[in-house]
């Protein structure tokens, strides 16, 4: 029992050394620099570029999936396969939910960046 005591004293003895002693000391350690933020990303414009190409693979492919959802769901309807109007309409939806992220993602990526 005694040990015990005597290894919490010499913790608490410790931890208030370094805090008398490093306590004045500990703020040169604290600061972290912060340079204010520009323009000059290094590939800032070839990452740019880069998103404008999948912005619009994006768009191209929510335009392809509607096109292939509607032919489906005609060649469905007027060759009476329910099968294949069932495939083109969930083709038709993922189409639609393709071109609206597409759509939204740049205001989805300001609000989440924003609310942090």
């Amino acid at each position: 029992m005694e040990s015990k005591l005597a290894a919490r004293a010499a913790v608490i003895v410790v931890v208030a050394t370094l805090v008398v002693v490093g306590g004045p000391t500990m703020h040169v350690f604290a600061q972290v620099p912060d340079p204010p933020a520009d323009g000059s990303l290094p590939g800032g414009s070839l990452i740019t570029q880069v998103l404008g190409w999948l912005k619009y693979a994006a768009i191209a492919a929510a335009v392809a999936g509607l096109l292939i959802g509607g032919v489906a769901t005609g060649v469905g309807h007027f060759g009476s396969s329910y099968s294949a109007s069932s495939a083109g309409r969930k083709w038709i939806l993922g189409g639609i939910g393709a071109a609206m992220l597409a759509g939204l993602a740049h205001t989805i990526a300001v609000t989440v960046y924003n609310a942090t």
